[in-house]
């Protein structure tokens, strides 16, 4: 039975997209308010079935702000490649009136403006980047791309860093 071009590229998709495996790492933070919101953004980028994902309450400020985190959260992008899963690329979810930064820097997010927020949320991926490329820096990858966005209930905005700058 002959099968078209077509119709081979889609049976043999599912088979070809499991073997190059991800690519991404997705760092969230564990706010329930923000699940479906996480799937609609990593959708929308088109990176369904190409990440991993690692959680963290206040995501890039737990990591910065605890030790102990950002080193599980290194051994596991560095199990992850040990897998095959070839990580390149970081991205950072981070959210609007996160408990996590309220936790560790006392922010009173009813007093908090919105440009503020923002601010605090750069400062901390600004903060953590330099960090992550350096403790992955690996021979076999190349050089770790960290990009990031800061998620609110209905959209969404780019943070910009080195490696995400907005158009």
């Amino acid at each position: 039975m002959e099968t078209n071009f077509e119709d081979y590229v889609i049976q043999q998709a599912p088979s070809l997209a499991a073997k190059v495996g991800p690519t991404w790492f997705l760092l969230m933070c564990m706010d329930y308010r923000y699940a479906h919101r996480v799937v609609d953004l990593m959708d929308r980028e088109g990176l369904r079935g190409k990440y991993d994902v690692f959680v963290l309450a206040g995501a890039a400020a737990g990591a910065n702000e605890e030790p102990d985190w950002l080193k599980v959260l290194v051994t596991h992008v560095k199990t992850a490649r040990e897998l095959k899963h070839h990580i390149e690329r970081i991205m950072i979810l981070e959210h609007r009136d996160c408990g996590a930064y309220k936790k560790f820097f006392g922010l009173d997010w009813a007093n908090v403006k919105p440009p503020e927020e923002l601010a605090e949320h750069l400062r901390e991926v600004r903060r953590l980047t330099p960090v992550l490329k350096d403790a992955l820096r690996d021979p076999d990858y190349p050089e770790l791309e960290v990009v990031s966005f800061l998620l609110a209930r209905d959209q969404d905005d780019p943070l910009e860093t080195e490696d995400h700058k907005q158009s």
